[in-house]
């Protein structure tokens, strides 16, 4: 059965409550993320404690490594400001971590990037590449680099980063996708998932261990996460999956 992962709003008033919701129900994975508005960006050091203390050690706590809203080449200062991010997060107890950077020419920033998945193996962290991948000018190549550095998931909705359209537009990429990347890693399946087009969803992607479904505002009511929502959602996911039969590359 595909993994589960909630996103939740380190700004939340409600930040603990929704953390224990989730853990209560047997997520298996909390992004934690700031400024939702600006689709995610680093969480302070209070958030991540109140987060960390709030989480059980059933469900991994990842935080999002994005200083600014934007787009993915960072400066130099920029670049040691996500170091040192990373480096408080594992000091937090992170479990692991979601990040992206790109070059000029979009391309993964390989340089920056394997300084950082370097750090990573020595804290123990486990690394979510974003949907900066999303912006990348050759998906297919762009999977090969990121798993020769280590990446060991990847979050995407199929879908041309800033161009807002929903997973539903991008299923058939991401299925292409999934079958290239053949189990290397862990495909997280976001960016519009919801209760309602989940089961179209299921219908063109493995439903297996190596994917993970990636919700945010669909589990919400008023802010908080429900309890009903995230037991209709694990009902989805105990469904059995009609198979993929798409093949190849994903497109450049």
């Amino acid at each position: 059965m595909a993994q589960i992962e909630i996103c939740l709003d380190s700004d939340s008033r409600y930040l603990t409550q929704n953390i224990h919701t989730v853990c209560a129900a047997g997520i298996d994975s909390i992004e934690l993320c700031s400024q939702m508005a600006q689709q995610g960006l680093s969480v302070s050091a209070d958030a991540l404690r109140q987060a960390r203390a709030a989480c059980n050690s059933h469900t991994q706590l990842r935080v999002m490594l994005r200083p600014r809203a934007g787009n993915f080449v960072y400066s130099v200062p920029e670049q040691q400001q996500i170091q040192a991010q990373l480096l408080q997060a594992a000091k937090l107890g992170a479990d692991g971590i979601v990040v992206g950077a790109l070059t000029t020419d979009a391309q993964p920033d390989l340089p920056f990037l394997t300084g950082l998945l370097q750090q990573c193996r020595q804290l123990g962290l486990v690394c979510t590449f974003h949907r900066a991948f999303d912006a990348c000018a050759s998906p297919a190549e762009a999977v090969e680099q990121l798993l020769a550095l280590g990446v060991q998931r990847l979050l995407s909705n199929g879908t041309p980063w800033q161009q807002q359209q929903s997973i539903t537009q991008g299923v058939r990429q991401l299925a292409t996708l999934q079958q290239y990347i053949a189990g290397r890693l862990v495909l997280v399946a976001g960016g519009g998932v919801t209760l309602a087009n989940l089961p179209q969803l299921q219908q063109t992607l493995h439903d297996n261990a190596q994917l993970c479904w990636h919700l945010h505002s669909a589990v919400l009511t008023e802010d908080k996460v429900d309890a009903a929502k995230l037991e209709q959602l694990q009902h989805c996911l105990t469904k059995r999956a009609k198979p993929n039969r798409q093949q190849g590359e994903p497109h450049a």
